[in-house]
Order: C-alpha cells, then sequence, then structure tokens
C-alpha cells in the first residue's frame, strides 16, 4: 500500500493512524511529499533547538486548515523512525498560528505502548510537558524570522472535534 492510501483508522477519531515524519531530538525536519508519494528531507533546521519529548507526524486522509495533513505529536518513550506508521489516540490538541496561519496539533499516546496506557489528557504528563513543547514551538523558527504563536491547548474533547473536522 502507498502512504497515499493509507486510512486514517478504523476507529477515528477515538484513534487514528499517524505516519511519524520527525523523531525526537532530530533537527532533520522530514515532511510527506505527496506528489512522490514518500518521506523525504524537507530541510534541516536552522535553530539549535532539537525536537522534545514526542515524535511528530502527519495522519492520513485528514486535512487542516493550512491545506496541509493534520499534525500529531506521539508522546513515546523510544523513539520510531522517519515512515513508521503507528495507531494513536488523542490526549489533547495545541491551537497555535504559524506564520499568520491557524495549525493545530494533536497531542497523542500510541494505543500499543503500554508505558503510556495510563495518561489521558496533557496534563498527565506532568508540569513541564507542555512548557517544554510550548518553548519549542514558539522558538524552533527564529533564525528563520518566522513567529509561531501557541494560542491555547485543549483538551481530548477538543481534540476529537479537531479530528473530526480534519476529515471534511
Amino acid at each position: 500500500m502507498n502512504i497515499k492510501d493509507l486510512p486514517r483508522g478504523d476507529k477515528f477519531p477515538e484513534e487514528f493512524n499517524v505516519v511519524i515524519e520527525i523523531q525526537k531530538g532530530s533537527h532533520n525536519k522530514y515532511e510527506y511529499d505527496e506528489e512522490l508519494d514518500t518521506i523525504k528531507l524537507d530541510r534541516v533546521y536552522f535553530s539549535s533547538s532539537m525536537v522534545p519529548s514526542f515524535d511528530y507526524g502527519f495522519i492520513p486522509q485528514t486535512r487542516s486548515e493550512d491545506g496541509d495533513h493534520l499534525d500529531a505529536l506521539i508522546v513515546i518513550d523510544q523513539s520510531l523512525f522517519p515512515g513508521c506508521l503507528v495507531t494513536a489516540r488523542p490526549i489533547g490538541v495545541i491551537n497555535m498560528v504559524d506564520s499568520g496561519e491557524k495549525d493545530e496539533k494533536i497531542v497523542a499516546v500510541a494505543v500499543s505502548d503500554i508505558h503510556h496506557k495510563h495518561i489521558q489528557s496533557v496534563e498527565d504528563l506532568g508540569p513541564n510537558f507542555q512548557k517544554e513543547v510550548q518553548h519549542y514551538f514558539e522558538h524552533y523558527k527564529d533564525l528563520e524570522n518566522k513567529k509561531v504563536e501557541i494560542t491555547s491547548w485543549g483538551d481530548k474533547n477538543e481534540a476529537l472535534e479537531v479530528l473530526k473536522k480534519s476529515q471534511e
């Protein structure tokens, strides 16, 4: 099966597929190229900041308001690899504005990760998770002279609404 044909998931939006693009700890920005139907290196981040405590990817068969696939942050202990497919469940959403465009990121945990089975909300990740993620997103494009602002954090119910809207 090709990446472009991957489904959202049988239990969408309560569980959904995510194609990993960027590993935590990476400076490389991989991105899905729809025309070539592959994951490719988009750029190496200018910033000295590395992707913090999450892997990053997109949810197939969805669209955000900016026209791209809906993005997801996957909280997982052992990093996955670009192109890996993981089934996740939402625990929250980050509402942000990236270079003047609304950009939402679903915060999720891998369904098959028993170490995170107890996590039901972003608050369950501890007090520093939101600070770390917010700092990362608000500064990772500074050296590119691009502005990113996190406007709010939403709970699981808000994440489910964003997911439903993304399939329209």
